[in-house]
């Protein structure tokens, strides 16, 4: 498809057969997001510059417009050499998809004659005696943060969570291909079922084409294009598909534009695939499709007050209910860095909490609880531990790792250490031996 976007079977002068004018109206129009991050409702004016109707205009927002003769139409034109039903506009993704309905004296783009094909916002349409331009006319959609502290499996309160959720809801039940960029473990792949799960295509089922896994052990682009059933694709780190399969990718959206294709397309990637288009590594044809719905999922480091809740929930999951932790106790879970994000964060609560980890240090009435809560069979199938024990589990797991990494960090100095905790050197020499670390406690 060329850049006017006529097809090689319209140069051909292969008219395939008029499909009958229905009108769909989805909840949603074409959304797409702008520099800033800011969701964009597209919207196109088409406008009559030329012909017996020149200055009347349609405003087209979602669904298809159709333009001829008839009064059913949503442009009606008095020109005697245009047909009833002489054309269909839709929005999509990559601009403005066109359908010729067999009309008799044709729809040009330029001297080409056009039966599909999309085209982009201010192209000009030849139709009978009348020339129709498409012009924009987009409008920013305003979104207050969400109410609510979860979208899927995914929670957060903190404003930027909240933000990332309301922009979620909002694009979830439209069909709009959406990319999701963000740091690994961030939990790109778990918002982008969660969006599966909320949109039309729910029930149906999600195929996962994750571009790190050798070509041999994920489905090809061609084979996912010949599909005829509707289902979600989940194009997992986009930015490491190779040059070929970016092209193969192309023709996929355009399939699905066409409306040959019945796919909810969501992508996932580590770095900025616009910033790659501008630096000529991916094209930028791919990119209006792949990323014109851009949403950036935040890091763990840009919402550390989330971090309790996380906890909160990951212990709960584990345990099967919350211990009853004080406000000190996230101290030292909330100063760590965490550059896996979440899915770091849930590993070490995991870890902190397994059955076969170290018996915290305890207050002599808990000591004997925690040690009862051990014993088990050989081979048993570790069990989770009781709430209270897993709250002196945690607490004493993520400060073993702060005095250890200190402690490393100074080069095994107990004073400077002394000094940088508040916690005495003879507190200090107590719990790095009990932990068995090497302690020179001379001096």
């Amino acid at each position: 498809m060329d850049d006017a976007g006529v097809t090689q079977a319209d140069r051909a002068g292969v008219r395939p057969r008029a499909p009958a004018p229905v009108k769909v109206t989805p909840l949603t129009g074409v959304l797409f997001t702008d520099p800033h991050g800011g969701l964009v409702v597209r919207r196109v004016r088409v406008r009559v510059t030329s012909g017996p109707d020149r200055g009347r205009e349609a405003l087209l927002e979602a669904g298809t417009l159709l333009v001829g003769t008839h009064t059913d139409n949503d442009l009606i034109l008095r020109d005697t050499h245009a047909s009833k039903y002489h054309l269909e506009i839709a929005l999509v993704a990559g601009g403005v998809r066109v359908r010729d309905l067999g009309s008799d004296s044709g729809t040009f783009v330029g001297a080409t004659r056009l039966n599909l094909g999309v085209v982009p916002v201010g192209t000009e349409l030849g139709i009978g005696r009348t020339t129709l331009q498409l012009l924009a006319g987009d409008m920013a959609v305003p979104i207050a943060p969400s109410e609510r502290a979860a979208f899927g499996p995914v929670l957060g309160q903190s404003m930027v969570m909240r933000q990332l959720f309301a922009l979620l809801e909002r694009l979830a039940p439209s069909d709009a291909p959406i990319l999701l960029e963000g740091e690994p473990g961030s939990g790109r792949t778990l918002l982008a079922k969660a969006i599966h799960a909320s949109s039309r295509f729910a029930a149906s089922p999600i195929t996962v084409v994750d571009f790190r896994l050798p070509p041999g052990e994920r489905p090809t682009i061609a084979s996912v294009g010949q599909r005829s059933d509707t289902f979600t694709l989940l194009l997992e780190r986009v930015d490491e598909a190779t040059t070929a399969e970016l092209g193969a990718l192309l023709n996929l959206y355009e399939r699905r534009e066409e409306g040959v294709l019945d796919a909810r397309i969501i992508a996932t990637s580590s770095s900025d695939l616009r910033q790659a288009a501008q630096e000529g590594r991916v094209r930028k044809e791919l990119i209006a499709h792949v990323a014109a719905v851009r949403v950036q999922v935040p890091s763990l480091r840009a919402r550390i007050e989330d971090i309790p809740l996380l906890v909160r929930q990951f212990t709960r999951e584990i345990c099967g209910a919350e211990p009853s932790f004080l406000a000190s106790d996230m101290d030292h879970i909330v100063a760590r860095d965490y550059p896996g994000n979440v899915r770091e964060l849930r590993q070490l609560v995991a870890k902190a909490l397994q059955t076969d980890a170290p018996t915290p240090v305890l207050p002599q009435k808990g000591a004997a609880r925690a040690r009862a809560a051990l014993v088990m069979p050989l081979n048993a199938r570790p069990k989770p531990p009781d709430p209270a024990i897993a709250r002196e589990r945690l607490v004493e797991f993520f400060e073993r790792d702060w005095l250890t990494s200190s402690f490393a960090r100074l080069n095994g100095n107990l004073n400077d250490l002394s000094r940088d905790t508040g916690i005495a050197r003879k507190d200090l020499v107590r719990k790095l031996k009990g932990w068995g670390v090497a302690v020179n406690d001379r001096g």
